[in-house]
Formats: C-alpha cells, structure tokens, sequence
C-alpha cells in the first residue's frame, strides 16, 4: 500500500478555533493554510492581534508562496467571520478538530491531500479505533444493487468494520442502512456543513447514523451548501479514511471513479460487485470495467470470506467470531451472484 507522508511541523501553537478564522481569508485553500500553520511549528500563539502578527511576518518574509499581501480589516473581516462559525457550531453541536489534533482520524493524515479542518456529529474517536470500508455507487442502482449494497453494509459491519459512504441517494444509502440493521458502526461522509442534510430525503437516516453511534463527517463548515466540486473532494475522503473500497454499481464514467481513483493512487484494496453473466445494465459496465481492467477483486457473497481475509490482518478489527447471526452470510438471490 503506497502511504502519503506529507513533511511538517508538530503545530502545538495553533488551536483549532485559530486555524478555523485564518481558513476564512480570501484565496487562501487548505494546502497553503497547513504551510501557515506548519511555519508556526512549536511557536504559541496566544491571541487573535498575535496570529495577525505573524500572518504579516509570512507575508513580509515571503515565507508561503502566494500568501496575498492581506489588510487589517480584511484579516478582521475573516477573523469575526470564523468567530461566528465556532459559535454557530457550538449552538448546533458540531464539533471541530484539526489535522494537528491527537485525536483527528490518522487514515487521513496519510493521503496525498489531506484536510486541515474536520467538522464532525457523533464519537469521531471510533475512526480511529475501527477500520474503514467504502461502499459506494451510483445513485440509480437497479434493485439488484439496493440489495447488494444493503447486503454489503451488513456484512461488514457485523465484522467489525466501519462502513464509510456518502449519504447519497442509491447504493450510498443501501449501504448505511444495512450497516445499521447489523448493530454496526458507520460514518456518512457529506459535501457541506452539517446543518443540513443532502438530499434531504435521507434526513432521517443521517439522524439514524448519528443515534446509532455512527459519524456524520464533513470538511465544510456550518452554512455551506454541496457544489459539484466538494463531491469530488468528499470522494477523496470516503477513500482515505478507508482500507479498501468497494463498488457496487458504477457506469465506465460515473462519479464514483474519483473515489475509485484516490483508492488505486493510494494502492489500497479496490473491489467491485460481480454479478451473474446473464444480468445486463450500464449500470454495472464500471464494475466489469474494475474487474477487467483495474485489478478489482470481483466480490459476490460467496467469495466475501475471501475479501476479508485480506481485511482481517490489519489492526482494529472484529473477525468472524464477533459476526452475529448466521444470516448475515446467506447468498442472495437472484441476478446478483
């Protein structure tokens, strides 16, 4: 497995709610906030006038490229804004941790773009403690891939696992629920602030993921709405908080190639759901694709043994002696296997 190891600095200086204001400046991404924050290294930083100091002796010293030369009101403007962000999440019970904190999720430290910030609902400690699974998929599964993916989510959530997906409609969806009808644990991963929920019509199942104990993780903060572009990002962390990912449904050119992509970049498990040669649909044209092509391990509930024993030598996990009940492992029916 290929493991991004980014160079930085310990940063003991800056508080989470400090690099929440300085992520509000104008033109200024996550990548060139964690260089401001790893050029704080070891230093404290006690206040809001000190951290404005020291954003002018970067920008006087040149010391991050491309910093643009801020105003004072526009460091203030930026400042109050993130004030009100910390203050809107407190009132709304969203929690906040930074890349620097002991407690953020370690899987994510290790990706080639990781994020500075994380917005969470729920005990965000069990992403640490518990192996990650992504399933995901297309939003217009056929019913043969609502079944697979609800099958799927069960299956390794009574094994242990945490079953990572996106919330979306379809097969991200499938595989939340059948996570929850195993007891097990799982993380819907969204593209916006955690004051609402996308769409709308899994309100109730992202309330079933936060009182089942599962997570509710986002790297927008509180007032932010989904844009196309925040789903490609999202992607990148449904397969960085995870050990393997699994597909299953896709077209050749669907969204869920930008989660495949960050899998295979990061040389992790990839696994696409196989099903019966008679069963047609372009909806599954990406899972032959994976399989033909990209080295995916063609996963069907008779072979699932397989694929989790692949799982089970890492650390964290809960192997078949802690699986439940035995209907966990039956084969469906039908088209799929």
């Amino acid at each position: 497995m290929m493991v991004h190891f980014r160079k930085y600095v310990i940063n003991m200086g800056l508080k989470s709610e400090q690099i929440v204001k300085i992520l509000q400046l104008k033109k200024l991404g996550r990548k060139r906030a964690l260089k401001i924050c790893d050029r704080v290294g070891n230093e404290i930083i006690d206040n809001d006038q000190d951290l404005i100091e020291f954003l002018y002796g970067c920008i006087a010293n040149k010391w991050i490229p491309g910093l643009p030369e801020y105003k004072k009101s526009e460091i203030t403007d930026a400042f109050n804004k993130g004030e009100d962000i910390i203050e809107k999440s407190e009132y709304n019970n969203i929690n906040i941790i930074s890349y620097y904190d002991d407690s953020f999720p370690q899987a994510l430290k290790t990706i080639k773009d990781p994020p500075i910030i994380l917005n969470f609902k729920g005990d965000h400690k069990k992403l640490n403690e518990l192996t990650g699974v992504a399933i995901i998929g297309t939003r217009e599964p056929t019913i043969e891939g609502i079944q697979s993916g609800e099958y799927f989510g069960n299956f390794f959530g009574k094994n242990g696992y945490n079953v990572v997906s996106g919330l979306a409609k379809g097969c991200d969806s499938a595989a939340h629920k059948g996570c929850l009808k195993s007891g097990g644990v799982t993380t819907a991963i969204v593209a916006h602030g955690l004051h609402t929920v996308y769409p709308k019509e899994n309100f109730e199942l992202a309330e079933d993921i936060f009182n089942s104990g599962g997570i509710l993780l986002s790297e927008y903060f509180i007032g932010v709405g989904a844009l196309a572009n925040y789903f490609v990002d999202r992607d990148r962390l449904q397969a960085g908080l995870s050990e393997a990912t699994i597909v299953i449904q896709t077209a050749e050119k669907g969204g869920t190639m930008h989660a495949v992509n960050a899998t295979i970049e990061s040389e992790k498990l990839l696994a696409a759901i196989q099903y019966k040669e008679d069963f047609y649909s372009e909806k599954i044209l990406g899972n032959k694709m994976l399989i033909k092509n990209k080295g995916a391990f063609p996963l069907t509930s008779k072979n699932a043994e397989e694929f989790l024993k692949e799982l089970g030598e890492l650390k964290n996990v809960q192997t078949k002696d802690n699986r439940g009940d035995s209907n966990s492992n039956q084969v469906i029916q039908g088209k799929l296997f």
